[in-house]
């Protein structure tokens, strides 16, 4: 069977069919649309074009993008999103505190608060939650001009219960049709990190309908009887049925897949990556080949969210110069970022714009590679995404000895996730697992995060 990747970026569509054992069977690019859907048929039709008999074997089409975030910072065809908080006490910080003045009009943002929520052992917070409560906020807000909500409630990956009712109500309040999104699913403990991304998720949902609500029709016309699905921020598989719920997953994604596209062109697991584009040089590091994460909450367009998103470093070019001094220093500076101070790691170019960086970029202390099919490397890396698997909970230590299992425990809960995901069991290995104490929480308290990967089946 056959898997083809899609890279949809500011400028080109790019596709990429593959076989099972990973070679490249076929390549075609295009111009991107403004309406995303019309290049990803524009490609699809180039490569069936070389043989229709691949339309019956391809078996999964994958698309990795970073429209969704582009759209997010021009502030371009966003919801209008009212956000409610669920907690005990009211807080001075406002949501989406340092955003963009453009991009809070762009979202016409308003909030309110309801009291309830948990606490973090997950027991219910002193102060109910009703639908009284809930009714009079929405009415003094006109919420009916919303078109979409943004719910966040304490300690929610803890304990969802309250967000969950809460959805209900706004549901039968104001109508069914209005996409609610839920902070639970989206991030961590960190509550304004949790809220803002939960408020950028629920802004891009009527983009995201408009955007992908044809594309299974778009592959029936070709008759694909294939899976869809989207790269995410960590280059892991995001179904279908997710992308429509969760765009903010995709943040991030087109430099995962380049990178871990570069991987397989080099058979490097361990290097350093330099994608270049006409926009921006973007460096970053593969280790056991996955990109390096961020250990620190990103920041984009301004605001903090908790998505666990490459580390990278960002150089922006205007595309029409020529390589000059200046960018190969800055290029250089990136790169000693991510090189350890013993054994410098080998340094790969990809991306559509990479030949003339690469052959000017001297580095003494290691390789550099700029290997075939360099151009392609994104929609590579979305064809060759596995599924992943991850857990992000407060645990609660009872007894000696009791870490060392709460670490096992996690670490199944993972693997036990990408299998449901659709994770072949005998390939799912743990990619990696940390734990955060909570000083400020007692002492029994263990944050867990645990990511585990496998091949689809």
């Amino acid at each position: 069977m056959l898997r083809l990747g899609i890279d949809v970026s500011g400028l080109h569509t790019d596709a990429v069919l593959m076989d099972e054992n990973a070679a490249i069977v076929a390549t075609a690019k295009v111009r991107t649309s403004p309406d995303m859907l019309s290049g990803i048929a524009e490609v699809l039709q180039a490569i069936l074009r070389e043989n229709k008999a691949w339309s019956s074997q391809i078996a999964d089409v994958i698309i990795g993008t970073d429209y969704f975030e582009n759209a997010l910072r021009e502030g371009k065809k966003l919801a209008k999103v009212c956000s409610i908080r669920i907690g005990q006490a009211k807080s001075m910080i406002p949501p989406l505190y340092g955003a963009p003045v453009r991009l809070q009009e762009a979202i016409g943002l308003s909030s309110c608060h309801v009291y309830g929520g948990h606490e973090l052992d997950g027991s219910v917070s002193l102060r109910q939650l009703t639908r009284a409560e809930v009714e009079r906020e929405l009415r003094d807000l006109d919420a009916g001009q919303a078109e979409a909500f943004a719910i966040t409630g304490t300690f929610s990956p803890v304990s969802h219960a309250h967000e969950i009712q809460v959805a209900e109500w706004v549901r039968e309040i104001c109508g069914e049709e209005r996409p609610v999104a839920l902070s639970h699913e989206l991030g961590s403990i960190g509550f304004l990190e949790r809220e803002n991304a939960t408020i950028l998720n629920a802004a891009l949902s009527k983009l995201t309908h408009d955007s992908l609500s044809g594309l299974r029709e778009l592959l029936d016309r070709q008759k694909l009887a294939a899976e869809i699905f989207l790269t995410q921020s960590d280059g892991s598989l995001l179904t279908y049925e997710s992308a429509l719920r969760h765009p903010i997953r995709t943040f991030g994604a087109r430099i995962s897949d380049s990178f871990r596209g570069a991987a397989l062109l080099t058979r490097m697991n361990d290097c350093i990556v330099v994608d270049v584009s006409r926009e921006k040089v973007c460096v970053g590091v593969l280790e056991g080949g996955f990109p390096k994460e961020s250990r620190r909450n990103q920041k984009l367009v301004g605001i903090r969210l908790n998505l666990q998103m490459p580390d990278t470093a960002l150089i922006a070019r205007d595309g029409h110069e020529a390589v000059d001094d200046d960018l190969l220093d800055a290029v250089y500076h990136a790169i000693q970022r991510f090189q350890p101070r013993f054994e410098p790691l080998p340094i790969v170019f990809v991306g559509q714009e990479s030949e003339a960086l690469a052959a000017f970029f001297k580095y003494p202390w290691s390789e550099v590679v700029h290997p075939p099919a360099y151009p392609h490397a994104s929609a590579i890396g979305a064809c060759i995404a596995p599924v992943s698997g991850s857990v992000d909970r407060i645990y609660w230590l009872v007894g000696e000895g009791k870490r060392e299992q709460i670490i096992e425990v996690a670490k199944a809960e993972a693997i036990r996730s990408a299998i449901q995901a659709g994770a072949v069991p005998e390939t799912v290995f743990v990619q990696s697992a940390e734990t955060i104490p909570l000083s400020y929480m007692p002492t029994r308290a263990l944050r867990m995060r645990v990511k585990a990967i496998g091949q689809r089946r």
